[in-house]
């Protein structure tokens, strides 16, 4: 294939956000063989739209919960297990957050989320393919500027709904806080009602002042607790040095930073010791990954400081790839790609794939696919990730916005595989992939 750069870019500075992860210190936002999946509105030329986040099998399939199931007590066995299968934990697996195991009847373990049993469906043939029928059916009368993609015949059979991810802060929480899943903060954190990121002061609040000096009230904003305010689970109230009271989560004090200007923004993350982000769970990333901030272009994933791509099939899309939020793309369209973007030994001298162990389990947005010669590769949100060979230190990103094209005369594997890539993307004029930096 022909490669082609839109225009040259200079080397933008790195700003670490998140560190690849080093400790337990709260738990991941799901169990290793359970992953997440953002379910989409797709429009005509435009970004995806985004509806809710659902928890899938390890290839991604869609999770049911039975109506007739009790709290923790699955009742779909012999027939009913036949055609929905339920979600096994193998043995040794232990209840995190909102996981918990239900011990079946033929002694095996399943996984439930908030107590409900899972199960997948064995009609569901393409990955997801009954969530999203249920979200477009939700959203069929959202008025939207571009005709949206429609939803198909297969829905959920009577007494059977979707199964969706509602994190929660593991009790009763007060009002004007919630518990948010947040890509730039890589997992489940607290926010206030806007959606602002809350964090944690680990310090003395008598000493609150020495950990960020004299203009510590201006950068960093405690969350106050209405005057006839009680704790209420893992929320207490504590009373500040002027009189006012402060929410505290876990026995730590809770403030807004004022660098962060839109809901779901983390620039307080590195900023002090002191300040930590209020996690609630943990997003699982592969060793070495990390989340970085790139000059014009926000949160990037990388590994070992080097910026991590995606390359997606040619689609029809209007507006900037490269503005926040703007270019979603479909976990199907990933899915059935996987890791065609870069398959032959000339595309891997400049690609490289990001491998994964043999060993490798499927763990929230994270999966290992299958390369031609038998390793395995991890994708992000249903997409293969890989680094450039022109990327020479961390930080650099000279592999974004560059297209290489598919030959569309020459050898039948060529004219195949430029049929395939058409048919994925369904991008009439073309085809070819589009390698874009891997967002969070």
């Amino acid at each position: 294939m022909k490669r082609l750069a839109l225009f040259a870019l200079a080397a933008a500075p790195v700003i670490a956000v998140l560190p690849a992860r080093a400790a337990d210190t709260v738990p991941l936002t799901t169990p290793a063989g359970v992953t997440l999946v953002e379910v989409v509105r797709e429009l005509m030329a435009s970004a995806a739209q985004v509806l809710w986040v659902r928890p899938g099998d390890p290839e991604g399939h869609t999770l049911f919960i039975r109506d007739e199931d009790a709290p923790g007590v699955s009742k779909c066995v012999d027939a009913c297990a036949q055609e929905f299968p339920p979600l096994l934990a193998k043995a040794g697996a232990k209840p995190v957050g909102d996981w918990t195991l239900v011990k079946r009847a033929d002694g095996g373990l399943q996984w439930a989320y908030r107590t409900k049993p899972l199960y997948s469906w064995t009609k569901e043939t393409e990955p997801g393919e009954v969530a999203t029928n249920v979200g477009l059916t939700e959203s069929a009368n959202m008025k939207l500027a571009e005709t949206p993609q429609k939803a198909g015949d297969l829905m959920p059979p009577a007494g059977w709904q979707v199964a969706r991810f509602t994190p929660t802060a593991g009790g009763d929480v007060p009002d004007g806080i919630q518990a948010q899943l947040s890509d730039s903060a890589q997992g489940v954190v607290l926010t206030d009602f806007s959606g602002n990121t809350l964090y944690a002061f680990g310090g003395d609040l008598k000493r609150e002042g020495d950990a960020c000096g004299g203009d510590c009230t201006r950068q960093w904003l405690p969350v106050a607790a209405p005057a006839l305010a009680m704790n209420v689970g893992s929320f207490t109230v504590v009373n500040r040095a002027d009189g006012s009271r402060q929410w505290a989560f876990k026995g730590k004090p809770l403030y807004k930073f004022a660098g962060d200007l839109m809901a779901g923004d983390v620039h307080g993350a590195n900023v002090n010791k002191a300040f930590t982000m209020a996690l609630v769970a943990e997003n699982f990333r592969p060793p070495q990954v990390s989340l970085a901030s790139l000059d014009g272009y926000g949160d990037t994933l990388s590994v070992n400081g080097m910026t991590l791509y995606a390359g997606t099939a040619f689609q029809k899309y209007w507006g900037g790839r490269n503005l926040r939020d703007s270019f979603k793309n479909t976990y199907l369209r990933g899915k059935k790609l996987g890791a065609e973007a870069c398959s032959d030994a000339a595309c891997e001298k400049m690609w490289k794939p990001l491998k994964a162990p043999a060993d490798a389990r499927a763990n929230g947005f994270w999966e290992p696919i299958a390369r031609h010669d038998g390793s395995k590769q991890w994708a992000y949100k249903g997409y293969a990730l890989y680094t450039y060979a022109g990327d020479k230190a961390p930080g650099q990103h000279y592999g974004q916005a560059t297209y290489d094209f598919a030959k569309l005369e020459g050898s039948a594997k060529d004219m195949e595989r430029a049929a395939f890539l058409a048919e994925v993307g369904k991008a009439p004029g073309g085809a070819g992939i589009y390698w874009n930096l891997a967002k969070p």
